[in-house]
């Protein structure tokens, strides 16, 4: 994977987490974000997908995760502080 591949998957998922829907005071607030490749315009999405080994230390960092995995036909991310 190249750098910029790297930072465009970085850059993807700090934006998941900074998502107004997982703002508890947000009126959007939905405690997740579904995303899949046909409703995610990112590149980071499709870059983190295929390379998601490399991306969950990542994750961790962020407390994202998912609820069945990372997957490009839809990746249900939730924090895991709120993991239900």
């Amino acid at each position: 994977m190249k750098t910029e591949e790297f930072k465009a998957g970085v850059l993807f998922l700090i934006g998941v987490r900074n998502d107004f829907q997982f703002d508890q005071m947000d009126p959007g607030y939905l405690g997740f974000l579904n995303c899949g490749e046909e409703i995610t315009d990112d590149p980071g999405f499709k870059i983190v997908v295929d390379h998601s080994e490399e991306f969950e230390p990542i994750m961790d960092g962020l407390n994202l995760t998912t609820e069945s995995g990372l997957d490009l036909e839809e990746t249900v991310f939730i924090i895991k502080d709120i993991v239900r």
